[in-house]
Protein backbone atom coordinates (compact mmCIF):
# COMPACT_ATOMS: atom_id res chain seq x y z
CA UNK A 1 0.00 0.00 0.00
CA UNK A 2 1.62 3.52 -1.01
CA UNK A 3 0.63 6.84 -1.48
CA UNK A 4 0.38 8.72 -4.86
CA UNK A 5 0.53 11.83 -6.44
CA UNK A 6 -2.97 11.41 -7.79
CA UNK A 7 -3.64 10.23 -3.65
CA UNK A 8 -2.65 13.61 -2.99
CA UNK A 9 -4.27 15.70 -5.40
CA UNK A 10 -7.68 13.83 -4.82
CA UNK A 11 -7.26 14.60 -1.23
CA UNK A 12 -6.63 18.29 -1.63
CA UNK A 13 -10.12 18.61 -4.24
CA UNK A 14 -12.03 16.83 -1.08
CA UNK A 15 -10.43 19.37 1.39
CA UNK A 16 -10.84 22.33 -0.96
CA UNK A 17 -14.74 21.16 -1.72
CA UNK A 18 -15.27 20.38 2.17
CA UNK A 19 -14.28 24.59 1.75
CA UNK A 20 -16.74 25.40 -0.54
CA UNK A 21 -19.89 23.64 1.68
CA UNK A 22 -18.73 25.35 4.84
CA UNK A 23 -18.42 28.63 3.22
CA UNK A 24 -21.66 28.11 0.85
CA UNK A 25 -23.85 26.93 3.87
CA UNK A 26 -24.25 23.74 1.96
CA UNK A 27 -22.87 21.45 4.31
CA UNK A 28 -26.50 21.09 6.39
CA UNK A 29 -28.45 20.22 3.16
CA UNK A 30 -25.55 17.77 2.16
CA UNK A 31 -26.19 15.73 5.55
CA UNK A 32 -29.77 15.59 4.68
CA UNK A 33 -29.78 14.16 1.87
CA UNK A 34 -30.01 10.26 2.78
CA UNK A 35 -27.60 9.07 0.10
CA UNK A 36 -24.90 11.12 1.88
CA UNK A 37 -26.35 9.55 4.89
CA UNK A 38 -25.93 6.11 3.52
CA UNK A 39 -22.53 6.66 2.42
CA UNK A 40 -21.78 7.85 5.84
CA UNK A 41 -23.19 5.29 7.42
CA UNK A 42 -20.86 3.15 5.29
CA UNK A 43 -17.59 4.72 6.53
CA UNK A 44 -18.86 4.93 10.04
CA UNK A 45 -19.07 1.00 9.69
CA UNK A 46 -15.57 0.37 7.97
CA UNK A 47 -13.82 2.53 11.00
CA UNK A 48 -16.18 0.56 13.36
CA UNK A 49 -14.42 -2.77 12.12
CA UNK A 50 -11.41 -1.41 11.49
CA UNK A 51 -11.08 -0.47 15.15
CA UNK A 52 -12.41 -4.20 16.17
CA UNK A 53 -9.49 -5.88 13.49
CA UNK A 54 -6.98 -3.56 15.32
CA UNK A 55 -7.74 -3.49 19.32
CA UNK A 56 -9.86 -6.87 19.79
CA UNK A 57 -9.08 -9.41 16.70
CA UNK A 58 -5.72 -8.11 15.39
CA UNK A 59 -6.38 -9.37 12.17
CA UNK A 60 -4.68 -6.38 10.49
CA UNK A 61 -1.59 -3.94 10.62
CA UNK A 62 -2.89 -0.35 11.64
CA UNK A 63 -1.26 1.86 9.41
CA UNK A 64 -2.04 -0.71 6.46
CA UNK A 65 -5.94 -0.99 7.68
CA UNK A 66 -6.26 2.67 7.96
CA UNK A 67 -4.96 3.59 4.25
CA UNK A 68 -7.30 1.03 3.01
CA UNK A 69 -10.33 2.96 4.70
CA UNK A 70 -9.04 6.11 3.65
CA UNK A 71 -8.69 4.50 0.37
CA UNK A 72 -12.72 3.85 0.39
CA UNK A 73 -13.53 7.50 1.55
CA UNK A 74 -11.15 8.91 -1.11
CA UNK A 75 -12.57 7.22 -4.22
CA UNK A 76 -16.48 7.54 -3.01
CA UNK A 77 -16.52 10.92 -1.63
CA UNK A 78 -15.69 11.89 -5.55
CA UNK A 79 -19.45 11.04 -6.19
CA UNK A 80 -20.90 14.81 -4.35
CA UNK A 81 -17.95 16.48 -5.54
CA UNK A 82 -19.52 15.82 -9.00
CA UNK A 83 -22.85 16.04 -7.90
CA UNK A 84 -21.55 19.75 -6.38
CA UNK A 85 -19.79 21.30 -9.31
CA UNK A 86 -21.71 20.06 -12.48
CA UNK A 87 -24.81 21.67 -12.81
CA UNK A 88 -25.71 22.46 -16.34
CA UNK A 89 -26.44 20.47 -19.26
CA UNK A 90 -23.21 22.42 -21.25
CA UNK A 91 -20.94 21.10 -18.39
CA UNK A 92 -22.34 17.62 -19.02
CA UNK A 93 -21.58 17.43 -23.11
CA UNK A 94 -17.86 18.86 -22.14
CA UNK A 95 -17.44 16.27 -19.84
CA UNK A 96 -18.49 13.76 -22.29
CA UNK A 97 -16.16 15.27 -24.97
CA UNK A 98 -13.46 14.71 -22.66
CA UNK A 99 -14.58 11.44 -21.52
CA UNK A 100 -14.11 10.72 -24.95
CA UNK A 101 -10.61 12.44 -25.46
CA UNK A 102 -9.74 10.37 -22.48
CA UNK A 103 -10.48 7.46 -24.45
CA UNK A 104 -8.52 8.52 -27.62
CA UNK A 105 -5.46 8.67 -26.26
CA UNK A 106 -5.54 5.15 -24.00
CA UNK A 107 -6.60 3.68 -26.88
CA UNK A 108 -4.15 5.13 -28.36
CA UNK A 109 -0.88 4.41 -26.16
CA UNK A 110 -2.36 0.66 -26.14
CA UNK A 111 -1.79 0.14 -29.92
CA UNK A 112 1.66 1.74 -29.24
CA UNK A 113 2.38 -0.73 -26.84
CA UNK A 114 1.00 -3.59 -29.03
CA UNK A 115 2.43 -2.35 -32.44
CA UNK A 116 5.17 0.32 -31.71
CA UNK A 117 7.14 -1.35 -28.39
CA UNK A 118 6.32 1.70 -26.31
CA UNK A 119 6.91 1.03 -22.38
CA UNK A 120 4.34 -0.06 -19.97
CA UNK A 121 4.54 0.73 -16.17
CA UNK A 122 2.53 -2.27 -14.35
CA UNK A 123 2.09 -3.28 -10.74
CA UNK A 124 0.62 -6.93 -11.50
CA UNK A 125 3.47 -8.07 -9.15
CA UNK A 126 5.69 -6.52 -6.44
CA UNK A 127 8.80 -6.34 -8.48
CA UNK A 128 6.79 -4.73 -11.50
CA UNK A 129 5.24 -1.92 -9.20
CA UNK A 130 8.52 -0.41 -8.20
CA UNK A 131 8.62 1.65 -11.21
CA UNK A 132 10.07 -0.93 -13.77
CA UNK A 133 10.02 0.12 -17.67
CA UNK A 134 9.05 -2.71 -19.11
CA UNK A 135 8.31 -3.85 -22.65
CA UNK A 136 5.49 -6.33 -24.34
CA UNK A 137 6.51 -9.63 -25.20
CA UNK A 138 4.73 -11.78 -27.67
CA UNK A 139 1.70 -13.38 -26.29
CA UNK A 140 1.11 -10.47 -23.52
CA UNK A 141 -1.92 -8.05 -22.80
CA UNK A 142 -1.91 -4.57 -23.24
CA UNK A 143 -2.31 -2.65 -20.30
CA UNK A 144 -1.73 1.25 -22.15
CA UNK A 145 -1.75 3.86 -19.06
CA UNK A 146 -3.54 1.58 -16.69
CA UNK A 147 -1.67 -0.76 -13.63
CA UNK A 148 -2.50 -4.03 -15.46
CA UNK A 149 -4.64 -5.17 -18.43
CA UNK A 150 -7.63 -6.15 -16.26
CA UNK A 151 -7.64 -2.44 -15.07
CA UNK A 152 -7.79 -1.51 -18.88
CA UNK A 153 -10.65 -4.21 -19.54
CA UNK A 154 -12.62 -2.62 -17.07
CA UNK A 155 -12.55 0.83 -17.41
CA UNK A 156 -13.10 0.44 -21.13
CA UNK A 157 -15.83 -2.04 -20.89
CA UNK A 158 -17.56 1.15 -18.83
CA UNK A 159 -16.63 3.52 -21.51
CA UNK A 160 -17.94 1.56 -24.23
CA UNK A 161 -21.48 0.94 -22.34
CA UNK A 162 -21.73 4.71 -21.82
CA UNK A 163 -20.77 5.38 -26.04
CA UNK A 164 -23.45 3.35 -26.84
CA UNK A 165 -25.99 4.97 -25.09
CA UNK A 166 -24.65 8.87 -25.91
CA UNK A 167 -24.51 7.12 -29.95
CA UNK A 168 -28.39 7.62 -29.89
CA UNK A 169 -28.66 11.03 -28.59
CA UNK A 170 -26.22 12.45 -31.22
CA UNK A 171 -26.89 13.42 -34.87
CA UNK A 172 -25.14 11.25 -38.01
CA UNK A 173 -22.42 13.35 -37.90
CA UNK A 174 -21.39 13.55 -34.70
CA UNK A 175 -22.78 9.57 -34.63
CA UNK A 176 -19.56 8.76 -37.00
CA UNK A 177 -17.17 10.85 -34.56
CA UNK A 178 -18.11 7.56 -31.27
CA UNK A 179 -17.85 5.46 -33.87
CA UNK A 180 -14.53 6.26 -33.98
CA UNK A 181 -13.62 6.04 -31.03
CA UNK A 182 -15.84 3.29 -29.73
CA UNK A 183 -14.32 0.67 -32.23
CA UNK A 184 -10.81 0.75 -30.96
CA UNK A 185 -12.04 0.23 -27.99
CA UNK A 186 -13.58 -2.56 -28.69
CA UNK A 187 -10.34 -3.88 -30.25
CA UNK A 188 -8.25 -3.30 -27.34
CA UNK A 189 -10.70 -4.73 -25.29
CA UNK A 190 -10.55 -7.64 -27.10
CA UNK A 191 -6.69 -7.82 -27.00
CA UNK A 192 -6.63 -7.29 -23.21
CA UNK A 193 -8.19 -11.04 -23.53
CA UNK A 194 -10.05 -9.83 -20.29
CA UNK A 195 -13.23 -12.49 -19.84
CA UNK A 196 -15.20 -11.09 -17.37
CA UNK A 197 -14.53 -7.41 -19.12
CA UNK A 198 -15.75 -8.28 -22.27
CA UNK A 199 -18.87 -10.44 -20.72
CA UNK A 200 -19.83 -7.31 -18.77
CA UNK A 201 -19.56 -5.19 -21.84
CA UNK A 202 -22.06 -7.24 -23.43
CA UNK A 203 -24.74 -7.39 -20.92
CA UNK A 204 -24.39 -3.20 -20.16
CA UNK A 205 -25.07 -2.94 -23.94
CA UNK A 206 -27.93 -5.07 -23.99
CA UNK A 207 -29.23 -2.84 -20.69
CA UNK A 208 -28.70 0.05 -22.95
CA UNK A 209 -30.65 -0.81 -25.36
CA UNK A 210 -33.56 -2.39 -23.78
CA UNK A 211 -33.60 0.78 -21.49
CA UNK A 212 -33.06 2.98 -24.83
CA UNK A 213 -36.24 1.54 -26.43
CA UNK A 214 -33.42 0.01 -29.51
CA UNK A 215 -34.47 -3.44 -28.98
CA UNK A 216 -34.04 -4.06 -32.81
CA UNK A 217 -30.21 -3.47 -32.25
CA UNK A 218 -29.86 -6.81 -30.32
CA UNK A 219 -29.50 -9.08 -33.32
CA UNK A 220 -27.01 -6.82 -34.34
CA UNK A 221 -24.88 -7.04 -31.11
CA UNK A 222 -25.25 -10.72 -31.15
CA UNK A 223 -24.03 -10.95 -34.53
CA UNK A 224 -21.17 -8.63 -33.82
CA UNK A 225 -20.04 -10.68 -30.70
CA UNK A 226 -20.74 -14.16 -32.61
CA UNK A 227 -18.18 -12.54 -35.14
CA UNK A 228 -15.73 -11.97 -32.72
CA UNK A 229 -16.10 -15.00 -30.74
CA UNK A 230 -15.22 -17.18 -34.06
CA UNK A 231 -12.37 -14.53 -35.13
CA UNK A 232 -9.04 -16.99 -33.36
CA UNK A 233 -7.68 -14.60 -30.63
CA UNK A 234 -6.51 -14.63 -26.85
CA UNK A 235 -10.03 -13.58 -25.77
CA UNK A 236 -11.56 -16.52 -28.05
CA UNK A 237 -9.16 -19.00 -26.88
CA UNK A 238 -9.73 -18.13 -22.88
CA UNK A 239 -13.29 -17.79 -23.38
CA UNK A 240 -13.58 -21.70 -25.02
CA UNK A 241 -10.84 -22.77 -22.19
CA UNK A 242 -13.05 -21.53 -19.59
CA UNK A 243 -16.13 -23.70 -20.35
CA UNK A 244 -13.79 -26.42 -21.49
CA UNK A 245 -11.08 -26.71 -18.58
CA UNK A 246 -12.79 -25.55 -15.78
CA UNK A 247 -16.52 -26.34 -16.93
CA UNK A 248 -16.19 -29.39 -18.50
CA UNK A 249 -12.66 -30.55 -17.25
CA UNK A 250 -11.21 -31.42 -20.28
CA UNK A 251 -8.10 -30.98 -21.96
CA UNK A 252 -4.61 -32.86 -21.62
CA UNK A 253 -3.26 -32.82 -18.23
CA UNK A 254 0.37 -33.15 -17.12
CA UNK A 255 1.70 -36.54 -15.91
CA UNK A 256 4.77 -37.27 -14.60
CA UNK A 257 7.36 -39.26 -17.25
CA UNK A 258 10.28 -40.26 -16.04
CA UNK A 259 10.88 -41.72 -12.82
CA UNK A 260 12.36 -38.38 -10.67
CA UNK A 261 9.08 -36.55 -12.14
CA UNK A 262 6.84 -39.61 -11.33
CA UNK A 263 8.57 -38.99 -7.53
CA UNK A 264 8.05 -35.18 -7.24
CA UNK A 265 4.58 -35.28 -9.07
CA UNK A 266 3.71 -37.15 -5.89
CA UNK A 267 4.60 -34.34 -3.47
CA UNK A 268 2.35 -32.37 -6.28
CA UNK A 269 5.53 -30.07 -6.87
CA UNK A 270 6.46 -28.81 -10.43
CA UNK A 271 7.40 -31.90 -12.20
CA UNK A 272 9.41 -29.82 -14.93
CA UNK A 273 13.09 -28.31 -14.77
CA UNK A 274 12.09 -25.00 -16.38
CA UNK A 275 10.32 -22.57 -15.21
CA UNK A 276 7.84 -20.25 -16.96
CA UNK A 277 8.77 -16.66 -18.56
CA UNK A 278 6.05 -14.70 -16.77
CA UNK A 279 8.09 -12.64 -14.60
CA UNK A 280 11.42 -11.41 -15.64
CA UNK A 281 12.62 -8.14 -14.20
CA UNK A 282 16.22 -8.54 -15.73
CA UNK A 283 15.19 -8.48 -19.25
CA UNK A 284 12.04 -6.10 -18.97
CA UNK A 285 9.40 -8.02 -20.20
CA UNK A 286 6.71 -10.44 -19.14
CA UNK A 287 4.45 -13.06 -20.17
CA UNK A 288 4.78 -16.23 -22.31
CA UNK A 289 3.82 -16.95 -25.70
CA UNK A 290 -0.44 -18.15 -25.94
CA UNK A 291 -1.04 -21.95 -26.84
CA UNK A 292 2.38 -23.33 -26.54
CA UNK A 293 3.16 -25.97 -24.17
CA UNK A 294 3.47 -24.87 -20.43
CA UNK A 295 6.35 -25.35 -18.64
CA UNK A 296 6.57 -25.55 -14.17
CA UNK A 297 3.46 -27.14 -13.48
CA UNK A 298 2.34 -29.74 -11.71
CA UNK A 299 0.26 -32.97 -12.30
CA UNK A 300 -3.40 -32.70 -13.13
CA UNK A 301 -2.93 -29.29 -14.75
CA UNK A 302 -3.80 -28.12 -18.33
CA UNK A 303 -0.04 -28.47 -20.97
CA UNK A 304 -1.70 -25.90 -22.80
CA UNK A 305 -0.62 -22.59 -21.29
CA UNK A 306 -3.92 -20.95 -22.31
CA UNK A 307 -5.67 -23.67 -20.58
CA UNK A 308 -2.76 -23.62 -17.50
CA UNK A 309 -3.53 -20.00 -17.29
CA UNK A 310 -7.51 -20.11 -17.05
CA UNK A 311 -7.09 -23.43 -14.84
CA UNK A 312 -5.22 -21.55 -12.33
CA UNK A 313 -6.86 -18.31 -12.31
CA UNK A 314 -9.94 -19.80 -11.43
CA UNK A 315 -8.67 -22.63 -8.72
CA UNK A 316 -6.73 -19.33 -7.27
CA UNK A 317 -10.16 -17.96 -6.68
CA UNK A 318 -11.89 -21.11 -5.64
CA UNK A 319 -9.50 -22.45 -3.19
CA UNK A 320 -7.18 -19.71 -1.87
CA UNK A 321 -8.78 -16.01 -2.30
CA UNK A 322 -12.67 -16.74 -2.12
CA UNK A 323 -12.48 -19.24 0.67
CA UNK A 324 -10.47 -17.07 2.57
CA UNK A 325 -13.44 -14.22 2.41
CA UNK A 326 -15.98 -16.79 3.34
CA UNK A 327 -13.93 -17.93 6.61
CA UNK A 328 -13.68 -13.99 7.27
CA UNK A 329 -17.13 -13.51 7.41
CA UNK A 330 -18.01 -16.54 9.57
CA UNK A 331 -15.46 -15.14 12.02
CA UNK A 332 -17.40 -11.93 12.04
CA UNK A 333 -20.31 -11.63 10.69
CA UNK A 334 -21.53 -8.64 11.29
CA UNK A 335 -18.60 -6.26 11.12
CA UNK A 336 -15.65 -8.82 9.32
CA UNK A 337 -11.93 -8.86 9.99
CA UNK A 338 -10.96 -5.50 9.17
CA UNK A 339 -9.99 -3.39 5.90
CA UNK A 340 -6.83 -5.14 4.47
CA UNK A 341 -7.67 -8.15 6.24
CA UNK A 342 -7.62 -10.84 3.16
CA UNK A 343 -4.27 -9.28 1.68
CA UNK A 344 -3.96 -7.86 -1.42
CA UNK A 345 -6.60 -9.36 -4.01
CA UNK A 346 -10.36 -11.47 -3.39
CA UNK A 347 -11.24 -11.17 -7.28
CA UNK A 348 -14.68 -10.62 -5.88
CA UNK A 349 -16.00 -7.79 -4.68
CA UNK A 350 -18.86 -8.77 -2.91
CA UNK A 351 -17.15 -11.43 -0.95
CA UNK A 352 -14.60 -8.84 -0.14
CA UNK A 353 -16.70 -6.57 1.63
CA UNK A 354 -18.60 -9.34 3.59
CA UNK A 355 -14.79 -10.67 4.58
CA UNK A 356 -13.83 -7.35 5.20
CA UNK A 357 -16.81 -5.10 6.74
CA UNK A 358 -19.31 -7.88 7.07
CA UNK A 359 -22.79 -7.67 6.56
CA UNK A 360 -23.33 -4.08 8.17
CA UNK A 361 -20.49 -2.74 5.88
CA UNK A 362 -21.53 -5.07 2.86
CA UNK A 363 -25.64 -3.72 3.43
CA UNK A 364 -24.46 0.01 3.72
CA UNK A 365 -22.83 -0.08 0.16
CA UNK A 366 -25.75 -1.61 -0.95
CA UNK A 367 -27.96 0.96 0.78
CA UNK A 368 -25.51 3.31 -1.29
CA UNK A 369 -25.35 1.79 -5.01
CA UNK A 370 -29.39 0.77 -4.96
CA UNK A 371 -29.86 5.09 -4.24
CA UNK A 372 -27.76 5.63 -6.74
CA UNK A 373 -29.29 3.25 -9.37
CA UNK A 374 -32.83 4.51 -8.26
CA UNK A 375 -32.22 8.43 -9.04
CA UNK A 376 -30.12 7.65 -12.06
CA UNK A 377 -32.96 5.30 -13.59
CA UNK A 378 -35.55 8.20 -12.98
CA UNK A 379 -33.54 10.36 -16.56
CA UNK A 380 -34.93 7.50 -18.73
CA UNK A 381 -38.08 9.64 -18.06
CA UNK A 382 -36.00 13.05 -18.86
CA UNK A 383 -37.45 15.20 -22.18
CA UNK A 384 -34.14 16.04 -23.23
CA UNK A 385 -32.68 13.21 -25.64
CA UNK A 386 -28.84 13.49 -24.44
CA UNK A 387 -29.79 13.51 -20.76
CA UNK A 388 -32.02 9.98 -21.50
CA UNK A 389 -29.98 8.60 -23.08
CA UNK A 390 -26.78 9.24 -20.99
CA UNK A 391 -28.71 8.47 -18.06
CA UNK A 392 -29.55 4.88 -19.47
CA UNK A 393 -26.03 4.63 -20.74
CA UNK A 394 -24.56 5.36 -16.69
CA UNK A 395 -27.08 2.59 -15.30
CA UNK A 396 -26.24 -0.06 -17.59
CA UNK A 397 -21.87 0.96 -16.79
CA UNK A 398 -22.97 0.79 -13.35
CA UNK A 399 -24.32 -2.92 -14.28
CA UNK A 400 -21.30 -3.82 -16.16
CA UNK A 401 -19.31 -2.43 -13.11
CA UNK A 402 -20.78 -4.83 -10.78
CA UNK A 403 -20.56 -7.21 -13.00
CA UNK A 404 -16.90 -7.13 -13.41
CA UNK A 405 -16.87 -7.11 -9.45
CA UNK A 406 -17.81 -10.88 -9.46
CA UNK A 407 -14.47 -11.85 -10.70
CA UNK A 408 -12.19 -9.02 -10.14
CA UNK A 409 -11.44 -6.19 -7.07
CA UNK A 410 -12.38 -3.10 -9.32
CA UNK A 411 -14.05 -0.83 -6.73
CA UNK A 412 -10.72 -1.08 -4.81
CA UNK A 413 -8.52 -0.21 -8.58
CA UNK A 414 -7.82 3.54 -7.91
CA UNK A 415 -8.44 4.72 -11.63
CA UNK A 416 -11.17 2.61 -12.20
CA UNK A 417 -13.06 3.32 -8.93
CA UNK A 418 -12.48 6.79 -9.13
CA UNK A 419 -14.21 6.80 -12.92
CA UNK A 420 -16.99 4.82 -11.40
CA UNK A 421 -17.59 7.03 -8.94
CA UNK A 422 -17.37 10.15 -10.83
CA UNK A 423 -19.57 8.62 -13.59
CA UNK A 424 -22.12 8.23 -11.07
CA UNK A 425 -22.04 11.68 -9.50
CA UNK A 426 -22.33 13.04 -13.69
CA UNK A 427 -25.70 10.74 -13.67
CA UNK A 428 -26.93 12.00 -10.18
CA UNK A 429 -25.88 15.61 -11.25
CA UNK A 430 -27.78 15.48 -14.31
CA UNK A 431 -30.68 14.59 -11.78
CA UNK A 432 -30.93 18.16 -10.57
CA UNK A 433 -30.58 19.96 -13.85
CA UNK A 434 -33.65 22.38 -14.43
Amino acid sequence: MAVRIEDILIAATLGAWAIYLVISNQLRSYLKDKLNQAMLLFFFIGAVSLFCAIFLTHSVTPHIGILHLLRRVEYMMLLPVIVTVVKTKKQLISILIVLALVVMAVDGYALGQQFLDWPVISTTNSEFSKGLILRLTPGARVSSTFAGHYDLAAFLAMAIVVMTAVFFALKKRFKILVLLVAIPSVMILIITAARQSFVAAFAGIIFVLILSKKKKYLLLLFICVAIILIYPSQLRDRLISTITVNIFNQGQRYEGRTEDQQIRSRLNIPTLAIKTSSTSAQTSTFASPSGTIATDITPGEPIDTTELGVYRSFQIRLNIEWPRAIRAFIKNPLLGTGYSSLDIATDNDFLRSLGEVGFLGTAALGLVLIEVGRRIYSLLQSQSKLIKYTGAGIFSMMITFLINGLFIDVLEASKVATLFWMTLGLGLAAVKFK
